[in-house]
């Protein structure tokens, strides 16, 4: 009797069409990873801005001698800073929060919508600011991996 030497063709098809499979599962796998990976970065760096503004405008209040004026309905606070200057609050143009001062409280890569102010009891003599914005990444487009993440906090004035 003769030895049979090698695959037949049903065998080495099986066996391509398993490694296919295997395959696809692994780079659908990778795939999924990196793009998971990508809306990570984003969220973070997204959330890290966040805080950061939210932690720069919480200070700016509590240490403020006094609120010059209070205008929720154009989203602007302007104060009277512990070292007697005004300093005025809001999202400008270009989307961003910003200081009368000169400076930005978002990155320029960060996108700042509804961005809202109100004074409690009143505009004229607030005791309490509830400042509420949301942010998202302005370079990484939209959908799922860009994820817009909401920002709000409260202070009470100690200084008015």
């Amino acid at each position: 009797m003769i030895a049979k030497r090698g695959f037949s063709l049903i065998e080495l098809t099986v066996v391509i069409g398993l490694l296919a499979l295997l395959m696809l599962a692994i780079s659908s796998t990778m795939l999924m990873s990196i793009i998971s990976s990508k809306r990570i970065r984003t969220a973070t760096k997204t959330k890290q801005a966040g805080n950061y503004a939210l932690g720069q405008i919480q200070t700016m209040l509590r240490n403020a001698k006094s609120i010059k004026t209070c205008d929720s309905t154009a989203g602007t606070i302007t104060l009277i800073g512990a070292d007697g200057g005004e300093t005025q609050i809001f999202a400008d143009s270009a989307s961003r929060i910003a200081s009368s001062s000169g400076t930005y409280l978002t990155p320029e890569s960060i996108a700042t919508s509804l961005f809202s102010l109100s004074c409690s009891p009143s505009d004229t003599e607030p005791s309490l600011v509830k400042v509420s914005f949301d942010l998202r990444d302005a370079l990484a487009g939209t959908g799922i991996q860009n994820p817009s993440l909401h920002f709000e906090t409260s202070v009470n004035l100690r200084n008015e």
